[in-house]
């Protein structure tokens, strides 16, 4: 099932040289028969969506980088196909087929089969890829019924910039054990798996479609498949197209990657790369999840200019999860505007940066990044995109206790930017660096990214 996923140039010669000649001099070979299909029509136009015009394997419609979950099943070759113009051909890989799906038209294509025919698909009552014996064609849009090809495909809400990897654990046909990853818990859900199916041990799952946000490969690298086949790849896009009916592999050492921060590293064996996925997973646990209750606590800090600044957090989770210790908490004695940042002040900051912008009004949103402007407009981006949704901002402030707060203006906009409109915003933090705005027992935490 693992295969060298190097893209051939399909011409009609390499269709022909498929096929079993013969000649007056030579034994009959006897081909299998085919019949014609509707099934097997619809089952490659399907299939044939996974992957570009180029073949390789399109990150966006596969979250999982398995063909059984991200398409519905998996042919087992060799497979034989028919023509509409009559030729036969003995399909031997995926490989071997994307190259016929890429190259098919619609004066040549595939309506045609010989059956019987197996397939690996997933089966939920023991969380195992089995194989399935397609006897006609009556069996055939049964499995295609069973994969709900017809209906809107309701994952499309999971695809976000957010990476924030699940992994699942399945048994494939010959008993061994592999992990599936999904890019985000919505994707793993939309699948049908529950939070129960989840597995602890993602770092075991040597890649991820489309790559990760931890580090990139430094191609090109060689792989070995379970059948014992080493294969080059030259590209993200390659290898995740040659892993694509694949279960599990191994890499030739050593190999190098380039870290998010910009640094070559080295793997020299299996327990480097572990331990470099370790670290990654470690990045990606979300190791903060305080509660939304507005108790701020202050800690005091010395600059390296020597100035003391008071630092104010939402709650104490958020203090210690940025390594503070309760020792280290101080009084908040003004917490109405513990920096004594003026509207101007504030004017000042938020324009000259742009800024990180998590609140306790959002569950599960990808990261936003604001830019404020001085006209009184802004912008707020997701992490990683160029389009942002447009709105307003506002600043007033009542001299008598110099409370100053932040009014935002998003209407209609069918995000959850909508919400920030609904709330009067006071300062309670305000430095050049970190900013903390809060409503009741809801908050915005605002930090500069200047780069």
């Amino acid at each position: 099932m693992m295969k060298n996923f190097k893209l051939f140039l399909l011409s009609f010669l390499l269709v022909a040289g498929f096929m079993t000649s013969c000649t007056n001099d030579e034994p009959v070979v006897q081909e299998p028969n085919t019949e014609d299909s509707t099934a097997i029509t619809t089952s490659l136009s399907e299939l044939s969506l996974q992957f570009n015009s180029q073949g390789d394997v399109e990150p966006t419609q596969n979250p999982s980088g398995n063909i059984v979950f991200d398409f519905c099943f998996d042919f087992v070759y060799p497979l034989t196909l028919s023509y509409n113009t009559g030729t036969t051909v003995t399909v031997d890989s995926l490989e071997e087929l994307v190259v016929i799906l890429i190259n098919s038209n619609s004066d040549l294509f595939i309506n045609g089969i010989s059956f019987p025919f197996d397939v690996e698909t997933y089966d939920d009552d023991s969380d195992a890829i089995v194989i399935v014996t397609i006897n006609n064609e009556e069996e055939f849009i049964d499995l295609l019924e069973d994969c709900d090809f017809d209906i809107d495909d309701e994952c499309d809400e999971c695809y976000t910039d957010e990476y924030d990897p699940v992994c699942v654990e399945i048994t494939d046909p010959n008993g061994e054990t592999f992990l599936v990853t999904y890019p985000n818990e919505c994707y793993a859900l939309c699948d049908g798996f529950t939070e129960e199916d989840f597995s602890e041990d993602c770092e075991n799952d040597y890649n991820n479609t489309g790559g990760n946000e931890c580090f990139t490969f430094n191609f090109p690298l060689t792989i070995i498949t379970d059948d014992g086949e080493t294969i080059t790849v030259n590209s993200q896009s390659e290898l995740d197209t040659a892993l694509y009916n694949s279960y599990y592999f191994d890499f030739v050492y050593p190999f190098s990657v380039t870290t998010d921060e910009g640094d070559v590293e080295t793997v020299e064996d299996e327990l480097d790369f572990i331990e470099l996925l370790e670290d990654c997973y470690d990045e990606y646990d979300d190791d903060c999840e305080c509660t939304e209750e507005f108790d701020p606590v202050c800690v005091e800090l010395e600059t390296a200019s020597g100035q003391v600044e008071i630092y104010t957090f939402p709650n104490a989770c958020y203090a210690i999860c940025e390594g503070f210790e309760e020792a280290d908490f101080i009084e908040c004695e003004d917490i109405n505007n513990p920096n004594t940042c003026s509207e101007d002040d504030l004017f000042a900051i938020l324009t000259e940066c742009d800024w990180y912008l998590v609140t306790s009004l959002w569950d599960n949103v990808q990261a936003q990044y604001a830019e404020f402007y001085t006209d009184g407009s802004m912008e707020v981006f997701s992490e990683n995109s160029n389009e942002g949704i447009e709105g307003e901002w506002d600043l007033d402030s009542t001299p008598a206790n110099d409370s100053v707060f932040v009014f935002f203006g998003f209407n209609n906009t069918n995000t959850p930017l909508d919400e920030l409109s609904d709330y009067d915003w006071q300062v309670v933090e305000c430095t050049e660096e970190f900013i903390a705005l809060a409503a009741g027992n809801e908050f915005i935490i605002l930090e500069r990214d200047c780069e």
